[in-house]
């Protein structure tokens, strides 16, 4: 966990909220869900199965926003889980709005910054 952590970018938090997405080329979507986030990319969990390295389609919105973001991502890791029975996929972002970057990057700053407080 320590290597994938020095080899991030941008700090990512916990979260927990519903993201449409789809395989570049697959016309049909699913749903899933978030538990981590940072300007530079996600963890998804959902029931399916998707092969590393596919293009993913994202939509999703933040938490006290009403905007929707579109974007797409490259899935860097996957594995499944026996205890949820759900697959985890790590993606990284890789055509993203820069606005919806730096809203991303203030929503983690924010989360992080309750994170510390509640911590004290």
């Amino acid at each position: 966990m320590s290597d994938d952590l020095q080899r991030r970018q941008y700090v990512r938090v916990v979260v927990s909220f519903p993201v449409e997405f789809a395989l570049e080329n697959e016309p049909s979507s699913h749903w899933g869900s978030m538990l981590d986030l940072g300007a530079g990319g996600m963890r998804l969990v959902s029931s399916h199965d998707l092969p590393a390295r596919s293009i993913i389609k994202l939509k999703f919105g933040l938490p006290g926003t009403e905007r929707t973001m579109e974007l797409r991502g490259v899935i860097v890791l996957s594995f499944f889980t026996r205890t949820e029975q759900k697959f985890h996929h790590g993606i990284a972002f890789t055509s993203i709005d820069p606005h919806d970057r730096l809203a991303i990057s203030e929503f983690v700053e924010n989360r992080a910054l309750e994170r510390g407080r509640e911590t004290k």
